[in-house]
């Protein structure tokens, strides 16, 4: 009798989380017709106006010199003990001191990290790892290669691989949110948790629901769900949407002594313009939003969230948001200024606040800015 009342009472939840999901779902679909019509639209008007200039794109020959340089880092390889796929990353500092592990997001790869990796190896075996699919790391073709378990299957080889028990873990946009969940996995493995850019992943969905006009700020999240046409067009103009991402007036990198330079972009769309090369990244998108659980669970290591006040595709409320699921000794910062790449628009500042973090013990709770 006492099953059979759990079970009914079970019922109208799971009917409440079903149509949330439904909800959710609906909402982004609905972001990416509407961004898919518009990206097609503009692409057929410029197209009719210079269509040599629009459809064209240069797959790089050589990688830019920026992505050798000894000053970064040693590049490096290993194998995934539970996948068998190759890993590049790059690494600098003593290999004895605690590791420090960045994960980078779309569309970057390890170089994101250039202005941390010398900063924090002083005192950390600092390592910018290439995440499969991304850069010189292997990238399996299928969608199911890119499961939430597989990739943090990943992070804890390359721990594991690099001879240490645990990390500082660092994380920004995709990289944040692999961060956030490798933290609840497997908080034994992180010592520390510093995530940039990515709200916690029941902030988001739960934030969503009650703010739809946030898909609207990151429509290329919704867009990149749909099969093959996101294939098709960020090629285009010799990949002018990727550029526009990290370089636009808006949405790109705020700090004009920190805006890239051209070969500083090429060090992204190199591995990207190669055949195959937005196949992974594309993926994370297609995979991880559908595979991401629907679950409440607090992060219990000591949390510091990174946001950048000018930040287009992420509202500073999922920061607030988030706070909720940070446990124990944590913070939020707002970095005033600071577009959604923080760690290269802002690095002084950023650098700053994860070193008062690191060396305070991670003590702190409050959502304020950084001056």
């Amino acid at each position: 009798m006492t099953g059979l009342l759990s079970a009914l009472l079970l019922v109208p939840i799971r009917l409440c989380l079903r149509l949330q999901s439904l909800c959710f779902w609906a909402l982004v679909y609905s972001t990416a017709g509407l961004t898919a019509t518009l990206v097609l639209t503009r692409i057929t008007w410029r197209g009719l106006r210079a269509p040599r200039r629009v459809f064209r794109w240069t797959v790089r020959q050589q990688p830019p010199a920026c992505l050798r340089d000894p000053v970064l880092g040693e590049h490096s390889y290993l194998h995934g003990m539970s996948s068998g796929l190759r890993f590049h990353y790059v690494t600098k500092g003593d290999t004895s001191r605690p590791l420090m592990l960045f994960l980078h997001g779309f569309p970057e790869n390890w170089f994101s990290w250039r202005y941390q990796l010398q900063e924090f190896s002083s005192e950390y075996h600092t390592v910018a790892l290439d995440l499969r699919g991304y850069g010189d790391s292997d990238a399996p073709r299928r969608r199911e290669d890119y499961m939430l378990d597989q990739l943090l299957g990943d992070i804890k080889d390359v721990i594991e691989s690099l001879g240490h028990r645990s990390c500082v873990l660092v994380g920004q946009d995709w990289g944040g949110t692999l961060a956030w969940h490798f933290a609840m996995e497997h908080p034994g493995l992180v010592r520390r948790l510093v995530v940039m850019s990515a709200p916690h992943p029941s902030a988001w969905r739960d934030y969503i629901l009650r703010h739809p006009c946030q898909l609207l700020r990151c429509s290329h999240s919704s867009f990149f769900q749909i099969p093959f046409l996101p294939e098709l067009t960020l090629p285009l103009e010799d990949f002018q949407l990727v550029r526009s991402l990290m370089t636009g007036r808006w949405v790109g990198i705020q700090n004009r002594a920190r805006r890239l330079t051209e070969p500083e972009l090429e060090a992204y769309l190199y591995q990207l313009s190669q055949p195959g090369g937005l196949a992974g990244p594309l993926s994370y998108y297609r995979s991880l939003c559908s595979d991401t659980p629907l679950r409440h669970q607090d992060v219990g290591v000591a949390c510091l969230l990174l946001w950048g006040e000018a930040d287009a595709f992420l509202g500073p409320g999922l920061a607030r948001a988030s706070r909720a699921y940070m446990r124990g000794s944590s913070a939020v910062r707002i970095v005033p200024g600071c577009s959604h790449w923080v760690q290269q628009d802002q690095p002084e500042a950023v650098n700053g606040l994860i070193w008062a973090f690191l060396r305070e013990g991670g003590r702190g709770g409050s959502t304020r800015n950084h001056h």
